[in-house]
């Protein structure tokens, strides 16, 4: 049995919840991604930190291993919970921003970019990431699993939305009848 809010404040805590609850019922956990810890992200930050203070040797080797710290920490931020890695796990993976080496491929530079903007709750840009590393290798299975799983979070907001919009709609009319039968 539900007990009805003694005012709008309760109300409107107990709409939160309930969207709360909606959310966690509908979304699913995702493709099982890792998980990168401070200590993995701080490891990362000071390897690429290494690497780009001997950037003064143009040589392909010394080249090769500043792009593969780059993508190490992008990697790191990418699958790091902390608010602000995942924009700057995209920052350093944006395409033109910096000229790769052969060694890190474009599919995972841009599924790494997915990954980022799927933790930060970007879905349609995580799909648009995601679908520029399907373009590179068709077979990634990460890329076809993560595609899934950002199709299934786009799919459940929608249904959370319109729910949320009805149930704002209920609570509205209910307010506005309490309103209009006060008044008499």
């Amino acid at each position: 049995e539900m007990a009805l809010p003694n005012n709008f404040a309760e109300g409107l805590m107990s709409f939160k919840q309930g969207i709360k609850d909606m959310k966690r019922i509908f979304n699913p956990t995702g493709p099982g991604l890792p998980e990168a810890d401070a200590a993995m992200v701080a490891d990362a930050e000071r390897l690429y930190a290494e690497a780009a203070a001997s950037t003064s040797d143009s040589s392909e080797e010394t080249k090769r291993a500043h792009d593969e710290a780059r993508f190490r920490l992008a990697w790191a931020l990418a699958h790091s919970k902390k608010p602000g890695h995942a924009a700057r796990a995209v920052d350093l993976l944006l395409p033109g921003a910096h000229q790769w080496c052969e060694s890190v491929l474009p599919r995972d530079r841009r599924y790494i970019a997915a990954v980022a903007h799927f933790n930060d709750g970007d879905y349609l840009a995580a799909r648009n990431a995601c679908e520029e590393s399907l373009s590179h290798d068709p077979e990634c299975r990460q890329a076809t699993s993560l595609l899934a799983a950002i199709e299934d979070r786009i799919a459940a907001d929608g249904v959370i939305g319109i729910g949320a919009l009805g149930v704002g709609a209920a609570v509205l009319t209910g307010v506005v009848a309490t309103l209009a039968s006060s008044r008499r």
